[in-house]
């Protein structure tokens, strides 16, 4: 019978109950659960206090002898604590060497000490002592979490986001709102030990079980508690409880943009992560604003400006991300509405039979491939327009002599005559004329050919009745579009 301490890596050590280490000692044993908030049982620490006595040896005769007995089974049992890894097995076997021993598998030695010498023995008879103890371990059993856990904590969130989507990516419908689910996971971990055996670290215990309770998805069903027992109510992340109903029905709703962020206190033993998901039920967000624009000249201009931001569909494990993918997916559907949009807007703010011209007088789109975003811009206007060919148009007519107002005058110079010539109305006037002056700018898709036949209708509206042609010229810029048109009649 005795009370051994057999710690990782270094010497046994019979801390009592043999003829060398003094009589059998006192010993207690308390006990301490670590529970998790609603009561899980995590873990239970045992804290167990050995105290004893040494009796000195040695010949009464020779000076020093048997206090020097007591200096060295101090030295002996001293050196358990200065292991550098103070834990192990410590094993309490019964008078008789009976089967229930007392075995702690994983018990760290906390401290020893020695009581004051009285003034009876002098320090020549006797030498208390106590050795401190803790224990996660009672023999191969351990209770709670199969982890070596101090402490477990998981939570999960849930915040609406600015971000906004539209009901299959039409604008007409009103928008949706974006959420963010946070899932954070932490924990703090001891040494794990197995008889003389070191298993593991404190934070690596603490990241194993954070990474068991990590998800792919919100929507992933948590079975287990904080111990990995099933003794527990199912929970979903992405409704904050157990069905659609319990706070916010996202259930035809998707998660994107997986991420985690890990923190790792390798002295401190604890290990935690942060993922979250941004939850929509479109891959994209929206987000569009339309301005409205009257000049002098009586044109009103529409610009509509978006913003389109992909998200990322990959696993948190796929280092690529799909963003602008998702983005390029729904672009040219933003932009075929692009003008209802703008019209819309236009015949709310201004009062015309007319609706705004379908062509664009510009467009401009930007694509960050890094970020997923795309920007793009549109802009349209109510001027009349001649083709829809066109990016801009100019038509000038010029008149000469229209009301006849201009009189046929024969001057006679009359030799002698210093008051100068004699005018003879001739009782006529001079032909009326008129010059059409055309110029386009073509749109790119249409610069391949001269837009002859089309600007020929447009400059022909404007010709007098019964008139003649005197003469025509045009001009034609292919590499910019550019085309001109003068005409001129007589009548």
């Amino acid at each position: 019978m005795a009370v051994t301490f057999n710690p990782v890596g270094g010497n046994s050590i019979t801390i009592g109950g043999t003829a060398a280490t003094g009589p059998f000692p006192k010993y207690s044993v308390s006990t301490e659960r670590v529970e998790a908030g609603d009561g899980t049982l995590i873990d239970i620490i045992y804290s167990i206090s050995v105290t004893g006595q040494i009796i000195a040896t040695g010949d009464m005769a020779t000076a020093g002898a048997r206090q020097n007995s007591l200096h060295a089974a101090m030295i002996a049992k001293l050196a358990a604590i200065e292991d550098e890894i103070p834990v192990g097995t410590l094993e309490i076997v019964a008078y008789g060497g009976l089967s229930s021993v007392l075995q702690f598998n994983d018990a760290t030695l906390t401290g020893i000490s020695f009581g004051e010498q009285d003034d009876d023995s002098a320090g020549t008879q006797v030498g208390d002592y106590t050795f401190e103890f803790t224990a996660h371990k009672r023999s191969s059993t351990k209770t709670g979490s199969t982890y070596s856990l101090a402490s477990a904590e998981e939570s999960w969130d849930i915040s609406e986001n600015s971000e906004r989507y539209y009901e299959a990516n039409t604008f007409t419908n009103l928008p949706s709102k974006t959420y963010t689910i946070t899932h954070t996971v932490n924990a703090t971990g001891y040494n794990k030990v197995t008889n003389t055996t070191f298993n593991d670290s404190g934070w690596a215990q603490a990241k194993d079980w954070v990474l068991s309770r990590l998800v792919t998805t919100p929507a992933t069903t948590i079975e287990t508690n904080v111990a990995g027992k099933e003794r527990f109510t199912d929970f979903q992340g992405i409704y904050m409880g157990e069905s659609s109903g319990d706070f916010i029905d996202l259930s035809t709703d998707s998660a994107y943009n997986h991420s985690r962020v890990a923190q790792s206190d390798l002295p401190g033993g604890s290990y935690s992560v942060t993922e979250t998901w941004y939850v929509s039920k479109l891959a994209v967000t929206h987000d569009f604003d339309m301005a409205l624009d009257s000049g002098e000249d009586g044109v009103t201009n529409v610009t509509v400006n978006g913003t389109i931001q992909g998200l990322n569909t990959s696993s948190f494990a796929t280092r690529s991300e799909d963003k602008i993918t998702q983005a390029e997916g729904v672009l040219d559907n933003c932009l075929t509405q692009a003008y209802g949009l703008a019209n819309s807007f236009y015949t709310a703010s201004i009062t015309s039979a007319t609706p705004l011209n379908t062509s664009e007088m510009s467009k401009s789109i930007s694509k960050n491939k890094t970020t997923g975003v795309i920007t793009y811009s549109l802009s349209y206007n109510d001027k009349e327009s001649t083709s829809p060919d066109t990016i801009t148009e100019n038509l000038q007519i010029t008149d000469t002599n229209e009301d006849q107002s201009t009189s046929v005058v024969a001057v006679i110079q009359i030799i002698g005559k210093a008051d100068g010539p004699i005018f003879q109305d001739m009782g006529t006037t001079l032909e009326r004329k008129r010059n059409a002056s055309l110029e386009w700018t073509m749109k790119r898709a249409n610069r391949s050919s001269k837009p002859s036949a089309a600007a020929l209708t447009a400059v022909n509206a404007y010709k007098p009745t019964g008139a003649y042609q005197m003469s025509k010229s045009e001009g034609w810029t292919p590499s910019t579009g550019g085309y001109s048109l003068q005409i001129e009649w007589v009548y």
